[in-house]
């Protein structure tokens, strides 16, 4: 075998093993209560936000990560359609104030609404209330650390001239992986006491650096060996001849 083949063979290996190994998992939702379904009458438990917080103020949602750090990718909440307008108010995701918060430090803002295209329990109809998940995306990028408090704050400025109307749940349960913890609501709407915001996150897993690097360095250890055998091996009597 020639060198120079042996050698791309070599590397080539050494990038692959690097490449599953850096390479971060897809995005996930890492933490939903969005499957939580309304059993009273009724469209189900809805919250205004008014510009300005008035009559009632900001929605806080809190949650904990989990066991690894993170890349903050969406977050997803779930909107009605009628009672905004029912008041003189146009629905309103794309101006609706989200932040991430650790403590009273903001650490980013969200925007880019998008419909998801799940489908939500009441779907669009005729003449109809319904509702609809909107997606949001981080307006920079956001990481986040391993077993951290964060919250999320839901407002409508004061200059946005419209409501939006949000769907909140009354169940505590929600679906999570890698340890991440959904916390309480904090609600303006004093009706909104004890209730949770409905609300999914998107993130995608970071790999830890340090392991990477030990991996890398291993990787080009072995190409370095390789070489130098191989080149032993060729110059030596018995390895003047290409296989």
């Amino acid at each position: 075998m020639k060198l120079a083949t042996f050698s791309n063979r070599i590397f080539s290996i050494v990038l692959f093993v690097g490449a599953m190994f850096c390479q971060r998992a897809g995005a996930d939702t890492v933490l939903s209560n969005l499957g939580d379904q309304w059993t009273s009458g009724g469209i189900g438990d809805i919250h205004a936000l008014f510009p300005g917080g008035t009559p009632y103020g900001s929605d806080t949602a809190n949650f904990t990560t989990g066991n690894s750090a993170y890349s903050l990718d969406s977050i997803t909440l779930e909107f009605e359609f009628s009672s905004v307008w029912e008041s003189g108010l146009g629905p309103a995701p794309g101006a609706v104030k989200i932040q991430l918060l650790q403590g009273n430090t903001v650490l980013g803002t969200f925007g880019h609404p998008v419909a998801d295209p799940a489908t939500t329990q009441w779907p669009i109809a005729p003449n109809h209330a319904y509702t609809l998940f909107i997606d949001f995306t981080p307006t920079a990028p956001i990481r986040l650390n391993p077993d951290s408090p964060y919250s999320l704050n839901i407002s409508m400025p004061a200059n946005s001239g419209t409501g939006a109307a949000l769907m909140f749940t009354r169940s505590s349960d929600y679906i999570s992986s890698d340890g991440w913890v959904m916390g309480a609501t904090a609600s303006g709407d004093p009706y909104a006491g004890g209730e949770h915001l409905k609300v999914a996150v998107g993130a995608t897993a970071v790999p830890d650096s340090a392991n990477t690097a030990v991996l890398l360095s291993v990787g080009l250890a072995v190409l370095i060996w390789g070489r130098r055998k191989l080149r032993k091996e060729i110059n030596s009597p018995a390895g003047n001849r290409d296989v």
